[in-house]
C-alpha cells in the first residue's frame, strides 16, 4: 500500500513539473526549456538585441536525455521586427531611423521555442529590437563648472568639469556656445575667455552633438584680476630665533606698529655678534615671493638693521637655499621696504616652508665712517610681512 502511495505522489509531482501554469510572455510548458540571456523588465521576461547585429539563440533542454529536435519560429501577430531561422538565428528587420527620434524599442515580435516531437513542451519570449545608437541622456557639470568667476582677460577650461551620461554613449562629443560673445567667448574645446567688463555675466551652453541634443548651462561672471602677491597670515608661534630677546618681543614684529620692536640679545654691534637669525615656519609649503621690512620708529639709542640675507627650504631635512642679500635704507621708518626675488612686476617665487632671516649688520651710528668698530648696544627691527605669489 505504502509503495503505491509513494508512486502516486511521484506521478503527481512530475505532472505538476511538466504541466505548470503559463502567461503571455513567459509561457513555459513542462518547465524543461530555457533560453540563455533572457532579461526581465518588471514582471515580463524578454530577449534583447540590437538592430545592427544578429543573435544566435542558445537553449538548454532538461532532462538531457530528451532527443527531440528544438524548433524556432515566430508566434502570434508579427510586426516585421525580426525574422528567425529554424536553427534559432534571429535577424533584426527594423533599423534605426536616419534622423529624428529613436523609438525604444524599435520593434517587438514574439518567438516560440518548442520540441519537435513534444509540441506541448515550449517557451515563448518577446524579442525587443533596440537601436545600436546610445544617445546622450544628460550632461552634468561639476560644481566648479556650474558657476565660474573668471578674471578679466583670463581663460577658464569648462571641459574639465563636463560629464556625459551614459558613459557608453555612442557620440560623446559636445558643442559650446556663448549667450553673449561681447562678455565671454568659448571655443569648441570648452575654453572660455572673459572679454567683457568686470561684473558682467553671461551663460555658456553645452549641447550634445547627437540627435538627442541634451543641453547644460554654465553661468560665468567676470571679476577683477587677482593681485600678483598677497600677504601670508602669520602669528608669533611661527617665529623663533637662535638668540634670546633683549628688548621688545617677537610678537611685535607682526603687529604692524613700528612703535613696538624686537631686539635680539647680541653682545656687540654694528656687526651682529654673535650671529643672529630669525626663523619662520609657515606650517605649509608656500610660494614665497617678497619680504616686507620696516624699521622701528626712530630711537637713537638703537641702530637699525642694515644688511640681512635670506634663506629658504621646503622641508626640515633640506639644505638651505640662498634667496639673496639685501640692504635697507636708513631712517625710513614710516613705509615698508620691499625685498623680492626679482623686480615687483616679475612673476618669481620659491616654494618653501621655512624662511630664515640672517641679520648681518646695523646701520652706522652717527659720526662713524665705517663698520670697523665694536660697541655695546641694540640693533632692532620694527615689523615684517611675507607675501606669496597668488597666480
Amino acid at each position: 500500500m505504502k509503495k503505491n502511495i509513494y508512486l502516486l505522489i511521484s506521478i503527481i509531482s512530475l505532472s505538476l513539473a511538466f504541466y505548470g501554469c503559463s502567461n503571455d510572455y513567459d509561457d513555459v510548458r513542462n518547465g524543461n526549456i530555457s533560453v540563455k540571456g533572457v532579461e526581465a523588465d518588471s514582471d515580463k521576461k524578454f530577449i534583447r538585441m540590437e538592430d545592427n547585429k544578429t543573435l544566435q539563440l542558445e537553449v538548454f533542454v532538461m532532462p538531457q536525455d530528451l532527443t527531440s529536435k528544438v524548433k524556432y519560429s515566430l508566434t502570434g501577430t508579427t510586426t516585421g521586427a525580426i525574422e528567425i531561422t529554424p536553427d534559432g538565428l534571429i535577424t533584426p528587420l527594423v533599423k534605426t531611423p536616419a534622423e529624428g527620434e529613436i523609438p525604444s524599442p524599435l520593434g517587438i515580435d514574439t518567438i516560440i521555442v518548442s520540441l519537435e516531437k513534444d509540441p506541448n513542451i515550449y517557451v515563448k519570449y518577446p524579442v525587443r529590437v533596440y537601436s545600436h545608437i546610445v544617445l546622450v541622456s544628460s550632461i552634468n557639470l561639476g560644481s566648479s563648472g556650474q558657476y565660474s568667476e573668471i578674471e578679466v582677460g583670463k581663460t577658464f577650461d569648462l571641459s574639465k568639469f563636463v560629464t556625459i551620461n551614459p558613459s557608453n554613449a555612442s557620440d560623446k562629443t559636445v558643442s559650446y556656445y556663448s549667450e553673449d560673445e561681447s562678455i565671454a567667448t568659448v571655443d569648441q574645446n570648452g575654453v572660455i575667455t572673459a572679454v567683457g567688463e568686470i561684473g558682467e555675466s553671461t551663460s555658456i551652453f553645452i549641447t550634445s552633438n547627437d540627435r538627442g541634443k541634451q543641453t547644460a548651462e554654465s553661468k560665468m561672471t567676470i571679476i577683477a584680476e587677482a593681485p600678483m602677491y598677497v600677504e601670508m597670515p602669520m602669528n608669533a608661534g611661527m617665529l623663533s630665533s637662535n638668540l634670546e630677546t633683549k628688548e621688545g618681543s617677537l610678537e611685535a614684529l607682526l603687529d604692524d606698529k613700528n612703535s613696538t620692536f624686537w631686539a635680539p640679545d647680541i653682545l656687540k654691534r654694528p656687526n651682529y655678534s654673535p650671529a643672529c637669525y630669525l626663523d619662520i615656519d609657515f606650517g605649509e609649503v608656500i610660494k614665497y615671493s617678497q619680504l616686507y621690512y620696516r624699521h622701528r620708529s626712530l630711537n637713537y639709542g638703537h641702530l637699525q638693521c642694515y644688511i640681512f640675507t635670506l634663506q629658504g627650504k621646503k622641508s626640515a631635512s633640506d639644505a638651505w637655499i640662498d634667496l639673496g642679500t639685501y640692504e635697507t635704507q636708513e631712517l625710513q621708518v614710516e613705509k615698508y621696504q620691499v625685498f623680492g626675488l626679482g623686480e615687483p612686476e616679475d612673476e618669481k617665487f620659491q616654494e618653501i616652508q621655512y624662511l630664515r632671516i640672517n641679520f648681518v649688520k646695523g646701520h652706522l651710528r652717527a659720526g662713524k665712517p665705517d663698520w670697523n668698530y665694536e660697541e655695546d648696544g641694540n640693533v632692532s627691527v620694527g615689523d615684517i610681512k611675507v607675501y606669496v605669489y597668488n597666480r
